[in-house]
């Protein structure tokens, strides 16, 4: 399985934006620094098992977004949920 800590942190970070949170606020939720949630977020650094527990549990990101490997693809539903989150409006992205 290929870990790709980029991918990963893009993720975070499209979560963190459709949830309308700062990477400041997110940093404080999960009691680290700004500049550990920057590191986290543009594959810099891989958070610790409990700093990912406690994103993913924040931004309610399923497991399996940051799991999969690239190569294995999601469900059609969820590749189609991406998609089409991906192609959403800001607002329409918050609202999700």
């Amino acid at each position: 399985m290929h870990y790709d800590m980029k991918r990963m942190g893009v993720i975070i970070q499209e979560a963190r934006i459709a949830h309308g949170m700062t990477q400041s606020a997110l940093a404080e939720k999960i009691d680290v620094s700004l500049r550990t949630v920057i590191a986290i977020e543009t594959g810099k650094r891989n958070p610790t098992f409990e700093v990912l527990y406690k994103i993913i549990r924040e931004l309610n990101i399923p497991a399996d977004l940051i799991f999969r490997p690239d190569d294995v693809p999601g469900t059609p539903e969820q590749e189609q949920f991406v998609q089409e989150f991906r192609d959403a409006s800001e607002q329409e992205q918050r609202v999700a």
